[in-house]
């Protein structure tokens, strides 16, 4: 580490014995004390630290502009969590950037943001890549990231292997055969195409069925109807979001498969649609409002000189409607 910019503020903050967030006022001539800061001069100045290029277009000025990085705006927990955001918003703007899924757009949302000189970045996202890892590294203002745990930077998130563990009661006497797991690749979101489902693999022996499919209800319709055509309908569907239930609910419904006499279906997330369809749909409920004010309020927190919160984990229980 040796040549400029190979050292990392994570690196600086490692070496310094202090956190990232102390690193990053000192690097915006934050409020600091001295013993700190004289740890900090020794470290830059031993490893020749010099930020990179869209790390240098940082104001040392706050700007009142906050990032927010998503995967998409269709989907009820976003716009609920940037709802939960703005409603504990202390006066910030919130410059919001989609990526539709795309892990290289949101790597190069991250740039952006950096260059418009905001004061924090949160990241809603299902995968955090080697190089969203890199790049988020090398940014100097607080970054909060939600969807996925992280060993690099603070989180907030649901407890999705609590809301799986919800589920194992309604399995406990069932045929793992008879259990259809329907979700997305890990690859891709592991918290919901994975930890969702760890409690229920646990429990049925990792004998069940499993699907891979979307977040698009339409994709998902087609990919079980796909499903059907091959297959005997599952007498239990566990889906990883309620917008894949509900098209997996509408591919039974065209067979004139009954929910739930012949198929019972489950799901997370309690979207207001889980509540209105028919049957109405069982589901592990989030509060996703509530939600996005944590992230709000982890993010200034880390702006603080001394921050106070923990990484939380919001847990969410099951609402038992008709479907199950």
């Amino acid at each position: 580490m040796s040549e400029k910019e190979r050292i990392t503020i994570n690196d600086i903050a490692r070496l310094a014995g202090v956190g990232k967030s102390t690193v990053s006022r000192y690097l915006n001539n934050g409020s600091i004390s001295a013993k700190t800061r004289a740890k900090l001069d020794a470290v830059v100045k031993e490893y020749d630290y010099e930020p990179n290029r869209f790390a240098q277009s940082l104001k040392k000025t706050s700007s009142g502009m906050i990032g927010v990085v998503v995967p998409t705006f269709a989907s009820f927990a976003l716009t609920e969590m940037m709802r939960g955001m703005d409603d504990v918003n202390q006066g910030d703007f919130f410059l919001t950037i989609n990526t539709y899924h795309d892990a290289k757009r949101q790597v190069e949302a991250v740039k952006q943001l950096a260059q418009q000189n905001v004061d924090g970045i949160v990241v809603m996202t299902g995968q955090i890549t080697n190089e969203m890892t890199a790049v988020l590294q090398q940014v100097s203002v607080p970054v909060v990231v939600q969807g996925q745990r992280s060993r690099h930077f603070e989180t907030v998130n649901v407890d999705n292997q609590h809301a799986g563990e919800l589920l194992v009661p309604l399995i406990a006497n069932v045929q793992p055969t008879d259990v259809l797991l329907l979700g997305v690749d890990p690859s891709s979101d592991y918290n919901v195409g994975q930890t969702r489902f760890n409690a229920i693999i646990q429990a049925l022996d990792n004998n069940m069925q499993r699907l891979y499919t979307t977040f698009d209800r339409t994709e998902t319709a087609e990919i079980m109807r796909n499903y059907l055509a091959t297959h005997t309908s599952p007498k239990y569907i566990i889906a990883a979001t309620d917008t894949i239930a509900l098209g997996a609910l509408a591919a039974l419904q065209e067979q004139h498969i009954a929910v739930p006499a012949n198929t019972k279906i489950v799901a997370f997330d309690n979207t207001p649609a889980a509540e209105i369809v028919t049957p109405g749909l069982s589901t592990v409920s989030f509060d996703y409002f509530a939600l996005g004010q944590w992230l709000y309020r982890r993010l200034k927190d880390l702006s603080q000189a001394e921050p106070v919160l923990s990484d939380p984990l919001l847990r969410g229980e099951l609402v038992r409607r008709s479907s199950w």
